[in-house]
């Protein structure tokens, strides 16, 4: 009895591993910015996120075209793929 129970344990922990993780809060907005861009803005998005252009340069600039977006939003898409970046992918 012992062993199927640790086998059924066994199977339910391996589950768990292939489960997407839950994530809590709103998507990252640089992110949806991203994803609901034409082709030639998310490319040059990505291009000046790659830069030392300065986060609050960035969101100024997307602040101008209708895009409410903060140097810290910036900064921690940034940082993404680190514990205190966003969720996007790197």
């Amino acid at each position: 009895m012992i062993e199927k129970q640790l086998t059924g344990l066994a199977a339910d922990l391996d589950a768990l591993t292939s489960a997407p993780a839950a994530h809590r809060g709103p998507r990252c907005h640089i992110g949806l910015l991203l994803e609901g861009a034409d082709a030639d803005v998310a490319e040059s998005l990505r291009a000046v996120l790659e830069t030392t252009v300065s986060a609050t340069v960035i969101a100024e600039a997307l602040g101008r075209h209708g895009n409410q977006v903060t140097a810290w939003t910036v900064n921690r898409h940034r940082r993404r793929g680190t514990p205190n970046g966003c969720r996007c992918p790197r």
